[in-house]
């Protein structure tokens, strides 16, 4: 007899198991299943199988488990989680040589099977506008957008909708997973649109947390809205248990731009950033307490972390402003075909293109440039001028059309050309994400550090209030309509009535 207590304790494992390892392994088309239970080491076996391949998971209540225990499983399992983070584990799993951590690493183990399943080329390098286009012709663009966003409140439309992405990418779902993810991208998108729309009505303060959370809402709705994405609203609680993923430091330099934010493994951002497609593997297992804890690059990688100046320089809305603010050099350049190697290619069907890349500040290094994870070689300094530096590369595209479709490219209507971004944080170059980051870092110091933001609405700091106004206005325009592509699956352009466009 396992007495009340064992009965309570494992009764919170099978929730934990459901929400956090079977949801996630069923809405991805795996068949799994609890195995066995065992009430004297308090822990279940998960089996999973898809396409003829199987595996073995263990979960335990906690670490601190007998030894027996973990020696019994490493014969069963190839991975062991605790519900929880984990507590002298080196004392009570010695010997043990399969790998122990906590639940919240499953989502992103389970990416790693699927990967193996279904090998994908890394996101920022995948073409990204092979949808059908949307087009919206309105006097206020943002308007027709949330038009479109707000139409899938409506279950029923958010049902349609996902049948139809599923059908798209060959994935089959049953009515069941259908109803949840429906059910869970409508009270998203309401409850993105309730922030949104009294955003621009309301004090500073109060709109920094309204874009925070309606963003936060929007991505909720963008992974529940994907056919591999999570089945129900509940799974994705389960990733915010531990937070939303990310921290943020005071300046201790006595320069705003000097805030420091940082990532971690556990929390919402890392899975949705594993979702995207991206390798999460070195996000650090603990926020850290102080700025000098940051100096340990064996558990922050310089990746983990950036400044606040580093995440708004990958705003190329913000243009002159920011470099007239902020000595870092910009996280973005202008890419454009190099006419003459295109004439000289036409006619072909080339596999590589000549393009240019612009940097308007004059400050990016070459080396900086070489660095990134581009397709690119014969990296070649060509010009330097009042308008900014040029560099030719070849960029290799295989498989593409032509040379944008291999680039994650940024196109803005405040932009008259599209901008190739670096990645700031977390190796993700996705403007929706380190937007976020943006948002979490102002919402942090807004309700955490307000002596910090007094100084940036009235005092010795107020030479950045312009550049936060700014950051709103843009992130305010341009994140709905990125939401709505990656909601859709459709490309969308905007035009007012009577353009050419």
């Amino acid at each position: 007899m396992g007495g009340a207590g064992i009965e309570l304790r494992m009764g919170i494992l099978r929730d934990a198991a459901k929400q956090q390892i079977l949801g996630p392994l069923l809405s991805h088309g795996w068949v799994a299943a609890i195995k066995s239970e065992s009430i004297s080491g308090e822990y279940l076996v998960i089996d999973a199988e898809k396409n003829s391949v199987k595996h073995s998971v263990a979960l335990m209540y906690t670490s601190a488990t007998d030894n027996l225990h973990y020696k019994d499983l490493e014969k069963a399992v190839s991975h062991i989680f605790t519900n929880g983070q984990l507590y002298n584990v080196e004392a009570y799993a010695r010997g043990i040589t399969v790998p122990v951590s906590s639940i919240d690493d499953f989502f992103p183990l389970l990416v790693k099977w699927n990967s193996e399943l279904a090998p994908v080329k890394p996101v920022k390098l995948r073409k990204t506008t092979n949808g059908p286009i949307l087009r919206i012709v309105s006097e206020n663009p943002l308007k027709g957008i949330w038009s479109r966003l707000n139409q899938f409140s409506s279950a029923e439309l958010a049902k349609k909708l996902i049948l139809k992405r599923a059908k798209a990418d060959g994935v089959v779902l049953t009515d069941a997973q259908v109803h949840s993810k429906a059910l869970g991208v409508s009270f998203s998108l309401s409850n993105a649109s309730d922030y949104y729309k009294g955003a621009p009505n309301e004090s500073l303060n109060k709109r920094v947390l309204s874009l925070y959370y309606g963003t936060l809402s929007l991505a909720f709705a963008e992974m529940l809205a994907s056919p591999i994405g999570p089945g129900n609203l509940d799974e994705l609680e389960g990733m915010t248990k531990q937070g939303h993923g990310l921290f943020a430091l005071p300046p201790v330099t006595g320069n705003f731009g000097d805030l420091k934010v940082g990532v971690i493994a556990t929390g919402f951002y890392p899975n949705w950033v594993s979702f995207l497609g991206y390798d999460t593997g070195f996000y650090p297992r603990a926020r850290a307490k102080t700025v000098s804890d940051l100096d340990d690059l064996a558990k922050y990688p310089s990746q983990s972390h950036a400044n606040m100046s580093a995440l708004l320089s990958a705003i190329p809305e913000l243009g002159d402003l920011f470099t007239q603010v902020y000595d870092d050099e910009p996280a973005w350049l202008i890419p454009y075909i190099d006419m003459a190697s295109y004439r000289a290619l036409k006619g072909s069907e080339p596999s590589s293109s000549y393009i240019f890349l612009k940097d308007r500040s004059n400050k990016i290094s070459e080396s900086k440039i070489f660095s990134q994870d581009w397709p690119f070689s014969e990296l070649t300094r060509i010009d330097n001028s009042d308008d900014g530096e040029v560099y030719r590369v070849r960029i290799d595209h295989s498989g593409f059309e032509t040379w944008h479709e291999a680039l994650l490219l940024h196109k803005s209507p405040y932009l008259g050309s599209s901008t190739l971004i670096m990645p700031v944080l977390g190796g993700v170059a996705e403007y929706r994400v380190t937007s976020l980051a943006i948002l979490y870092s102002l919402s942090i110091l807004v309700r955490y550090m307000p002596g910090a933001w007094r100084r940036v609405e009235g005092g010795d700091w107020d030479q950045h209030l312009s550049v936060m106004r700014s950051v709103l206005d843009v992130l305010e325009r341009i994140l709905p309509q990125q939401f709505l592509e990656s909601i859709s699956g459709e490309r969308v352009h905007t035009s007012m009535p009577g353009s050419l466009i």
